[in-house]
């Protein structure tokens, strides 16, 4: 197989294994109501399983260099994949919550190390275009999850879901063990296409402007996945709409979102990267008033729509990005660290939120998205502001 073919294979399975990922995302927001009326649970208690999740996935997030170094990237997602695959077969069979926790727990490593890893590889080899096809390959995925979920909690049980997209990660699993050893490991590269030598995690840590990304990541993140997690929730507990109409609106969320990366790939290396991202930013701080303002349902519907294909290239354009904004040499420490910072915003905040609502009312979780919108375009322009002050590397290790 030439090398261009090569690079076409892993690349596409990477798009499939996005897509799965997505699948996997998609599922607890339409889930979580009818496991909470199983299992006899407060409308809060997804924060112990989202919490966990996140234990171990910025974990597998922040090692993931290490993971690769170790076993290769061809190898490292195999693993990823299996037991992502095996758990969400554990909670299919699940009889307490106690055993969805515990599968949970496990899921969140394989998760990281596909999420972190194939971020990483695309970061390293491919272009904004691909990354942003890869995101759009997770939001293909993530919409069709709580259209497989809704249909199998009303009309068979919520267990059929994760059943259903267990057998599809085993599908991407066979692909990936098929394909270990075209996957390439040199890690980042200078113009000049020599290794990069990579700085310690300390001195990258030095970095103000690497901590202005990493919460930005957490800002922008905590809005993407809150919003996906408990607009069903709002829509049917708070705003009357009746529960298939929530789940359609749900995955028009994410489907303009996916559209909108599908999009932006063919745009994205036609505009200055920062400058797009600025404005899709500040489309997001809109989008996110409209849906908390809500003056009619049309307004809310259009904040929600908006929001969504706003949101499209922020994620993958700020990862792409990475090595321009950090320098090459701290590019893998700040891929990771981001990505650590990407768990805490897609599970710790969505579930902190959902306790807000819980307490104050859910329509309190709207203005919420709405803060972290403006939080996210804040320290973005403070990044863009310190990419120009990033000290160089020193040779004096730590």
């Amino acid at each position: 197989m030439t090398s261009k073919n090569t690079e076409t294979t892993t690349v596409l399975i990477a798009f499939l294994a996005f897509v799965g990922l997505g699948l996997s995302a998609g599922l607890l927001g339409v889930a979580w109501p009818f496991m909470q009326q199983d299992f006899g649970l407060a409308l809060d208690a997804v924060n112990v399983l989202l919490l966990v999740q996140t234990l171990t996935y910025t974990l597998a997030s922040f090692l993931i260099g290490r993971i690769m170094a170790r076993f290769g990237s061809g190898m490292s997602l195999v693993g990823g994949m299996l037991i992502l695959a095996l758990c969400f077969f554990g909670i299919a069979l699940s009889s307490a919550w106690a055993w969805v926790v515990l599968f949970g727990l496990i899921a969140g490593f394989g998760s990281g190390v596909i999420d972190a890893g194939l971020n990483m590889y695309v970061t390293a080899y491919h272009s904004a275009r691909a990354m942003n096809w890869l995101h759009a390959s997770f939001g293909i995925g993530i919409t069709l999850g709580p259209l497989i979920m809704t249909y199998c909690a009303l009309y068979l049980k919520w267990q059929m879901g994760y059943a259903v997209t267990g057998g599809v990660l085993v599908i991407i699993l066979a692909l990936l063990i098929a394909t270990r050893s075209l996957w390439r490991n040199e890690g980042f590269q200078s113009a000049e296409n020599t290794p990069v030598r990579r700085a310690s995690m300390g001195q990258s840590l030095r970095l103000p402007v690497l901590w202005f990304s990493m919460i930005v990541f957490l800002a922008y993140v905590g809005v993407e996945i809150a919003i996906g997690q408990w607009a069903y929730t709002l829509l049917t507990q708070s705003r009357g709409v009746a529960p298939e109409a929530a789940g359609a609106w749900v995955s028009i969320y994410w489907g303009v979102f996916t559209g909108g990366r599908i999009f932006f790939g063919f745009i994205a290396n036609r505009f200055e990267s920062t400058n797009l991202l600025r404005w899709c930013m500040l489309a997001v701080v809109v989008g996110a008033f409209l849906f908390a303002w809500n003056p009619l349902p049309l307004i809310g519907s259009i904040g929600l729509i908006l929001t969504g294909f706003a949101e499209a290239p922020i994620f993958p354009m700020l990862m792409t990005t990475t090595p321009q904004r950090i320098g090459m040499e701290h590019a893998e420490n700040g891929v990771s660290l981001q990505m650590s910072f990407v768990g805490v915003g897609s599970a710790i905040l969505p579930g902190l939120i959902g306790t807000i609502g819980k307490n104050f009312g859910l329509e309190t979780m709207t203005t919420i998205f709405a803060g972290m919108a403006v939080i996210a375009f804040v320290f973005h322009e403070l990044a863009r502001l310190g990419h120009a002050g990033r000290p160089a590397l020193s040779e004096a290790s730590d």
